[in-house]
């Protein structure tokens, strides 16, 4: 295979793992314990009706911005879990381009989530980053 091929390949798939298209990839979301533990201890606790919204500026020099989601069987069988996971996640997938560079982004669910239509918190969810200082149009 030529050099200049190769290059290509490579620079493709580059694009595909990067943060910069509408992707959720795995650096996009929060894996540690450590990571959920520092972000809840050291970040600022935002709540709404559905959710509580935790935010944490790192201060490294990483700008990826991380999703992380935390839900219970109190929020409702595992369907509703799911969906309203799916929700967050999509809002995140669609707007993490406005939000501030280097992020950690945690949501803890409550049971009023199934509720609540998707319109009603992508809405609510940006409000509250936006007045928070972390999103930007």
């Amino acid at each position: 295979m030529p050099e200049e091929e190769k290059a290509e390949i490579q620079s493709q798939h580059k694009m595909l793992n990067s943060s910069s298209g509408f992707s959720f990839c795995y650096q996009e979301r929060l894996h540690h314990n450590r990571d959920f533990r520092n972000a809840i201890r050291y970040g600022r606790k935002i709540p709404t009706r559905f959710a509580t919204i935790i935010v944490l500026n790192r201060k490294d020099d990483n700008t990826i911005r991380r999703l992380g989601l935390v839900t219970s069987g109190k929020v409702g069988t595992a369907a509703e879990r799911n969906r309203a996971k799916r929700r967050l996640r999509e809002i995140f997938r669609t707007n993490k381009h406005k939000l501030t560079p280097g992020l950690d982004i945690i949501f803890i669910l409550k049971p009023e989530i199934k509720l609540t239509g998707y319109s009603t918190i992508e809405q609510t969810v940006l409000n509250c980053l936006k007045n928070a200082g972390f999103y930007s149009e």
